[in-house]
């Protein structure tokens, strides 16, 4: 069933908000540059909201969780949760601000998440933010945003970053050089902590061991370069893989296809 079919969509059971109704109050959109070092502290909204980084990347928090997202990476944060952005390098974040009363149905949508970003997905939060459309286009625009995120898979690529400042050192040097062959113990005596220490945080705070974490750090960076058009042979040694071969079982075992055959649904 399609979001504009659900009972729960229809005008009758959206506050009496029909088409003429749909303006800037009920569903907008906005496009900031941001710079490093910059960020928001914790917030809430009144609105449920979709960020996207049209470039560069941030840091999301979101109710304990941190994850480290680019422009491969959609995050929906409900309406009333605490949520907070950092931004690592310059970029374009895009962001739209729906009703509740127009979230999709299904307890889905209750919980933030991360979703994979397709590009009929991405062109409608583009037009949203950057054309002001009608209360008309804006409503069709919406319909068939929300029909999109129904079918979009949860973000397996998305990284998860430990809370531990020391951790997260580690973890940011990481996704910036994923090929980086340094073991946990050489990152600790580089920080000057015990190796016990850096390998509890990224247990506790991310779910995975160290190196299970670097694993789904360098799945990260290779579907952001895959879906940009890099080739296969040229992702393996920049995340880290001594053979094409063992980049391709290792991420088949994570994101359940090949390389070619992710980037290429991907860009479907």
């Amino acid at each position: 069933m399609s979001l504009s079919e659900h009972p729960r969509t229809d005008d009758a059971h959206r506050g009496g908000i029909d088409a003429s109704e749909w303006t800037s109050a009920v569903l907008s959109a906005s496009r900031s540059r941001v710079v490093p070092g910059t960020g928001f502290g914790s917030h809430v909204h009144q609105e449920d909201q979709l960020a996207w980084m049209a470039s560069g990347s941030m840091e999301l928090a979101v109710l304990g969780d941190r994850w480290h997202l680019g422009r491969e990476h959609l995050a929906w944060i409900p309406a009333g949760v605490p949520h907070e952005m950092e931004f690592a390098e310059a970029g374009d974040l895009v962001s739209v601000y729906a009703d509740p009363a127009l979230r999709p149905p299904g307890e889905r949508w209750r919980s933030a998440r991360t979703l994979r970003l397709d590009d009929l997905a991405a062109s409608l939060v583009l037009h949203l933010a950057d054309a002001d459309p009608s209360p008309l286009r804006r409503r069709r625009c919406w319909l068939l945003l929300g029909e999109l995120l129904e079918e979009a898979p949860d973000d397996d690529a998305a990284v998860a970053l430990p809370r531990d400042p020391r951790a997260r050192a580690v973890a940011t040097a990481l996704l910036a050089d994923p090929a980086d062959p340094r073991e946990l113990a050489e990152w600790a005596a580089e920080i000057g902590v015990s190796t016990k220490t850096i390998a509890r945080a990224f247990a506790a705070e991310t779910g995975n061991t160290f190196r299970e974490w670097r694993v789904r750090a360098r799945m990260h960076t290779a579907v952001g370069m895959l879906v940009r058009g890099d080739a296969v042979q040229a992702v393996a040694p920049a995340v880290g893989y001594d053979s094409v071969s063992s980049f391709i079982a290792a991420f088949r075992s994570r994101l359940g296809s090949t390389p070619a055959v992710y980037a290429a649904r991907a860009r479907e």
